[in-house]
């Protein structure tokens, strides 16, 4: 089943977003404690007010790597294998699990899926705009972008 998205999910409008934006310090310390149960290393790259409309964070242990997403515009969380541009998105409950109720993390199957403008109602004519410019292949790669 397609995830439908909010208005102002992408971060683009012709007025004001109504979004209600992402809590950095939560994810940020939620990051940091998955990084300590692994034993791992963690670092962080925050998106600015332009690109990209998320922060992430790269998780590395065991010789493994993963970026967790969190939008800069809802509480949504994606976790990648891939990095910027080739996401490929995954499900990994043992750091889903950690996070609070208020934050939204769409399955692997849901980010992974294939995005259709026709199936969203609710985005607005700044995003269909911008959609339709980028033509973003996965509904992950609406919520997550490098748009400009």
């Amino acid at each position: 089943m397609t995830l439908i998205l909010p208005e102002c999910i992408t971060g683009f409008s012709y007025g004001d977003c109504s979004a209600p934006g992402s809590d950095w310090k939560t994810f940020k310390s939620i990051c940091f404690e998955f990084t300590r149960i692994k034993r791992g290393f963690c670092s962080f790259t925050i998106g600015d007010e332009i690109t990209p409309n998320y922060h992430q964070a790269s998780i590395t242990w065991s010789e493994q790597t993963i970026y967790v997403l969190l939008s800069r515009n809802y509480p949504v969380i994606g976790i990648s294998k891939l990095e910027p541009f080739q996401y490929e998105f995954i499900d990994l409950p043992e750091l889903t699990d950690m996070f609070p109720d208020t934050y939204q993390i769409p399955s692997a199957a849901e980010l992974n899926e294939r995005f259709d403008l026709s199936l969203q109602p609710f985005l607005n004519k700044a995003e269909r705009g911008e959609i339709k410019y980028w033509k973003p292949e996965t509904v992950g790669n609406v919520i997550f972008h490098y748009w400009d």
